[in-house]
């Protein structure tokens, strides 16, 4: 019985240590992208930024987040608009003008998305939101 305690009272405690013990933040942050992207619904802002700061430049996320908070658009569709088309696509997007709106003709394919066009519109429109990343 006393073999029994003394194998069972350590084994108790390293299973308690091992299901409380802290997750390292980028192993969290990867399992939540993970998880987000096979349920778009469960996205919040906080996912979006990180996933912007991940795949652009500071000034271009700024720029995104601004535009974000300006057309109130919700991050289920951030989210969605980056699995289909990217973040790039989604600046280049904000940057030309469209809004909300214009996000949900695109993914609702309502409209198509003309890459060439959208670029264009956005160059013209915030010429140095481009020019920096190019220099």
């Amino acid at each position: 019985m006393n073999t029994l305690i003394a194998l069972g009272v350590p084994a108790a405690i390293l299973i308690a240590y091992l299901a409380t013990r802290p997750v390292s933040p980028d192993r969290e942050a990867a399992r939540r992208a993970h998880r987000v992207s096979r349920h778009p619904a469960l996205a919040n802002l906080g996912d979006v930024q990180r996933r912007l700061d991940a795949e652009l430049v500071a000034h271009q996320a700024d720029f995104v987040l601004a535009r974000v908070a300006e057309h109130r658009i919700d991050a289920t569709t951030l989210w969605t608009w980056m699995d289909r088309f990217g973040a790039d696509a989604l600046l280049v997007t904000l940057a030309a003008g469209h809004g909300y709106a214009g996000l949900l003709r695109v993914l609702r394919d309502e409209k198509a998305y003309d890459d060439r066009e959208v670029r264009l519109l956005a160059r013209l429109g915030e010429p140095e939101l481009f020019e920096l990343a190019a220099a």
